[in-house]
């Protein structure tokens, strides 16, 4: 008998050898699976690992199983358990496509605070012949199921839902390090401040040798210096001449203010380790001046994916930066 394998093996259930299961390269937490019937109808498989340190047990888990709009079409939709503490419900709906389907949610705890959440939904289009067929491939799928299984050690899909929620619990408060000048970060972060030289420096809580680093100037440019967009390309292009430089990307933030974005790790010679530096370069002008801004998000190389997630967390404040 064939299984269907999902989020780094969290989640497995037996299969019909005849059964046909389509994995995602991009996504391995989810799955399409076909039957005999041919292309429709087509069972959608999805699984989530929550880290979730409050997780109510008494109430089955039903603020996992049941999302906002499942509320309030099936507030009293009944959870059953099994003996191994599998939490589930299921329920059929009709679509507004005019379709049905059958809805299969199955949640478990793992360890003290990760919630694995498994989907099944079946749809198809209703008709006489067309509902005998499923009807069928509903048995199945229910006989399966009730042999479904999660995997009781902690997967790499877990450690991918505690980062996720460190990050999502990462308190962002607005600072102005000197006038004209404001950016969400981390309120946890020691942060030291230069204003007259407008530098800052601010450490990641928790690792030593992870930090983010602004050296700010203003310029005088001439009446006739237009900074336009193809003027950007040119920095840009120059930045990477240098052959190490990845990821360059040049973005309008606002009007007229340009931010150019790229990546480089090196080999610090004093210790052997690798650096990974994340640069994102702000030009705004206004009058006769233009305004740079150089922020250095850097780290050594680790295996420690909270670092490297803070990537998209310290891209989206600097894109969102106030300039007066």
């Amino acid at each position: 008998m064939d299984s269907l394998k999902l989020g780094y093996n969290s989640f497995e259930m037996p299969l019909d050898t005849s059964w046909n299961v389509t994995y995602f390269e991009e996504d391995n937490s989810k799955a399409d699976i076909r039957f005999t019937t041919g292309k429709y109808p087509v069972l959608g498989v999805k699984i989530l690992s929550i880290d979730d340190p409050k997780y109510n047990k008494n109430n089955k888990l039903k603020e996992h199983l049941f999302d906002p709009i499942l509320l309030e079409t099936h507030p009293d939709l009944e959870i059953k358990s099994s003996k191994n503490e599998v939490y589930g419900i299921e329920y059929e709906a009709n679509l507004e496509s005019g379709e049905k389907v059958k809805v299969w949610r199955k949640a478990k705890i793992i360890g003290g605070r990760t919630v694995r959440l498994v989907t099944l939904a079946l749809a198809w289009t209703s008709n006489p012949s067309s509902d005998i067929a499923v009807k069928n491939i509903l048995i199945d799928i229910e006989k399966y199921l009730e042999k479904c299984s999660f995997l009781e050690k902690e997967t790499d899909l877990d450690k991918e839902a505690k980062v996720a929620g460190r990050i999502l619990r990462l308190k962002l408060e607005k600072i102005s390090p000197w006038k004209g000048f404001s950016i969400l970060m981390p309120s946890s972060w020691p942060t030291e401040i230069d204003k007259d030289k407008k530098n800052l420096v601010s450490r990641v809580t928790g690792y030593e040798e992870a930090m983010l680093f602004l050296n700010s100037d203003d310029i005088e440019i001439t009446k006739d210096t237009k900074i336009t967009i193809e003027y950007m390309q040119h920095i840009a292009s120059s930045i990477g001449a240098d052959e190490n430089v990845k990821n360059i990307a040049l973005h309008s933030t606002k009007e007229n203010i340009y931010l150019i974005s790229c990546s480089k790790s090196e080999e610090d010679k004093d210790t052997g380790v690798i650096l990974n530096n994340y640069f994102w370069h702000i030009f705004s002008p206004k009058n006769n001046i233009l305004s740079r801004l150089h922020f250095t998000y850097v780290f050594p190389e680790t295996e420690d994916k909270f670092l490297y997630s803070l990537v998209d967390v310290l891209g989206q404040n600097i894109k969102n930066i106030s300039l007066d």
